[in-house]
């Protein structure tokens, strides 16, 4: 029996591949699995290729994994062009829909699955249910039957889906259902794949995606005000504050523009509220000068950016980790923008809560790279007890700051200077895109100018002594190091506890805090390397090119990049630990293992 099991499957809009995916993986919570689901779709707006991949397992999952152990293909063509997305091995079982016309012999695939067998899937469905909208629980009857996949989990979510559209429709799902489980009692495998029973647990698991837990945590954090425009894959976040921020005593605005919609989250700021802005990388170009904005006049704000693939456009329905640059240097001047990084869904809760902490802290936006993946999978996670998380608010002058005369950009010790907000008796100023004298006045003096920017920039500063936004694994002494940061993380984790159990002396470091760079985390780190590997999805390996910029690297220090749309998978992260130790001299570290 697996204790682990990928299964990925792929067809056109409306075959209900993805509903198929999101009944699996609410079984597998009631059944008390973890388990990971991914989608992918063409960037087509209507019909089009789709598929999903979900991990199940008895112990958490930290990555959706490698190549498939099952592969459900309901259209050859649709399956083929997620390449990479779904890779098929020597391991793999494919259950294909028969009516394609191909031989399981002939079948189009570049290796030899351990098993091929073409189901009629349409058949079934239309014998049972009369209509082919049943086939995607015609699957799911495969899979239980199969595969041992929460067969009375699944039954349970089929009819709390369909009762409320009438008996007819809920019968004729419930009969496809059990044709999928028929066919697969008569046709039993060669081979044993089912799936181990879940280790009990106490506790109530959930099932959320990235952005529904980006909202919850703003919502946790203190956010009064969110200003926003429609873009994917960050739309949900915006959706999910639209039902509940009125609630917390918030408000909402759905901008015209991208524009429009951050310089509302500045002037929210301006008056004293929490507020927050979410995009992808074409609005968040858009949004760069008002983010300068907030910068030059020390405003609280964050905005998420949930990467997709490419330039313009690009790959809108695809993740990747390319907006880096774009988060760290598209303000035009001297400035710095906090950017921090969750590394999977559970962690944009806490991820999304410091944002807002660090913002108000140092008066400064920042901003949250998020993921295609991240924001719009789901994952079976134990709740977030919100015990555990402090809320930090904004230094506030005192009365008799302000009856002494308030000066808004104050030069302190710290660099943060008290902020009022309108109505605030005494508190007025001028708050200008223009540089500014501590009360607000405008300047042009270069001597003023000077004494702003290391304001701005110097009050950042212990932001970097921030160690517990890293996460560091392994022996500090190890001569192999690996850093991966955001959606990358959980893949990158895995891999090095592999490399790990296979005697390598592997240690890795994860930031979330990818900017402004921690110098000294980060020097400590190198210390005792020989070679470090930096993992990340983007064409430039963008996280290995700003660590050159700060920090005197390992002469071993090498990037493993690609661009969206072509996972890296842990078994090709291990492969690059390997070829790292075989080039490492032997040192008494190497050698003690």
């Amino acid at each position: 029996m697996l204790n682990d099991m990928i299964i990925g499957m792929a067809g056109s809009g409306g075959d209900g591949i993805v509903s198929a995916g999101d009944a699996l993986i609410s079984a597998s919570a009631r059944e008390g699995y973890y388990a990971m689901l991914t989608k992918s779709f063409g960037s087509q707006i209507r019909g089009g290729e789709s598929s999903c991949r979900l991990r199940v397992a008895t112990t958490p999952v930290l990555n959706p994994g490698g190549t498939l152990d099952v592969a459900v293909v309901l259209n050859w063509e649709d399956f083929l062009r997620f390449g990479g997305e779904l890779p098929v091995g020597p391991d793999t079982v494919v259950l294909y829909e028969k009516k394609t016309g191909i031989e399981p012999a002939a079948i189009p695939l570049e290796v030899k699955p351990a098993i091929v067998l073409a189901v009629p899937m349409s058949e079934l469905a239309m014998k049972s249910a009369g209509t082919l909208q049943a086939k995607n629980n015609v699957v799911l009857g495969l899979l239980a039957g199969w595969f041992g996949l929460a067969r009375e989990a699944i039954l349970e979510g089929i009819r709390r889906k369909f009762s409320k559209k009438g008996a007819e429709i809920l019968q004729g799902n419930e009969r496809a259902y059990a044709a999928g489980l028929e066919y697969a009692d008569q046709h039993p495998l060669a081979r044993d794949f089912r799936l181990s029973p879940p280790v009990a647990r106490g506790g109530k698991r959930r099932v959320v995606d990235g952005n529904e837990i980006c909202a919850e945590a703003a919502l946790f954090a203190g956010c009064k005000f969110f200003g926003g425009y429609p873009i994917t894959p960050a739309t949900e976040i915006m959706q999910h504050l639209q039902k509940d921020i009125w609630k917390h005593g918030g408000s909402l605005l759905q901008a015209e523009d991208e524009i429009a919609g951050i310089a509302a989250v500045v002037g929210a700021s301006f008056a004293g509220k929490k507020a927050m802005t979410a995009t992808s990388g074409p609005g968040f170009s858009l949004k760069s000068e008002v983010i300068g904005l907030a910068s030059i006049t020390e405003l609280p704000l964050v905005c998420v950016n949930v990467q997709r693939g490419g330039p313009s456009t690009g790959l809108p329905t695809k993740t990747e980790q390319a907006d880096l640059f774009a988060a760290v240097f598209s303000a035009h001047g001297d400035t710095v923008r906090p950017v921090l990084a969750p590394i999977g869904v559970r962690d944009v809760f806490g991820v999304t809560v410091e944002a807002f902490n660090i913002a108000e802290q140092y008066q400064t936006p920042v901003i949250v790279l998020s993921d295609q993946e991240i924001a719009q999978r789901k994952d079976i996670i134990d709740p977030v007890d919100t015990a555990d998380f402090k809320i930090v608010d904004r230094v506030k002058p005192t009365p008799e700051e302000l009856a002494q005369g308030y000066n808004r950009f104050k030069f302190t010790d710290s660099g943060i200077s008290p902020l009022s907000h309108p109505g605030m008796p005494g508190g007025s100023y001028l708050a200008a895109g223009i540089e500014h004298n501590e009360h607000g006045d405008p300047t042009s003096s270069g001597e003023m100018h000077e004494r702003m920017n290391d304001k701005r920039l110097n009050k950042l500063n212990p932001l970097k002594q921030r160690r517990d936004l890293f996460i560091l694994e392994g022996d500090p002494s190890a001569p192999l190091g690996v850093i991966s940061w955001g959606g990358m993380a959980g893949a990158t984790l895995e891999a090095v506890r592999t490399a790990q159990a296979r005697g390598l002396p592997v240690k890795l470091l994860i930031p979330k805090l990818i900017y402004p760079i921690a110098e000294e985390v980060y020097r400590d780190f190198f210390a005792s390397l020989q070679h470090c590997l930096v993992v990340e999805q983007s064409h430039q390996g963008q996280l290995y090119r700003i660590i050159r910029m700060w920090v005197d690297v390992p002469r071993g220090f090498t990037s493993l990049a690609r661009s969206g749309a072509n996972p890296i998978s842990p078994d090709a992260i291990v492969r690059r630990i390997a070829a790292m130790a075989e080039n490492t001299p032997a040192t008494p570290s190497t050698t003690s293992r």
